[in-house]
């Protein structure tokens, strides 16, 4: 008389497949979606505009004051504050 068995060779073999199958039409699917999304942001125009180039905005930065303090040094790195 014939058994059927969920762990038999045949068994894994097709839970196997389907699987693989279903990783396959998820990967189709959210690589689909990422797609569309890359779509939609490229057609929408920038309400920006042009980007302003370095060479004109670095005289602004220049002219920024840096900290309130002008008793302390300025660091490029963030103080710790350790305690």
């Amino acid at each position: 008389m014939f058994q059927h068995s969920p762990h038999g060779a045949e068994a894994v073999a097709a839970a196997t497949k389907a699987a693989d199958a279903a990783r396959e039409r998820t990967a189709q699917h959210l690589l689909a979606e990422r797609l569309e999304k890359l779509r939609e942001q490229t057609a929408v125009p920038s309400e920006q505009g042009a980007p302003t180039p370095w060479a004109d905005r670095l005289p602004a930065f220049a002219a920024r004051r840096l900290d309130a303090d002008d008793d302390k040094p300025v660091s490029a790195w963030p103080s710790r504050v350790v305690g």
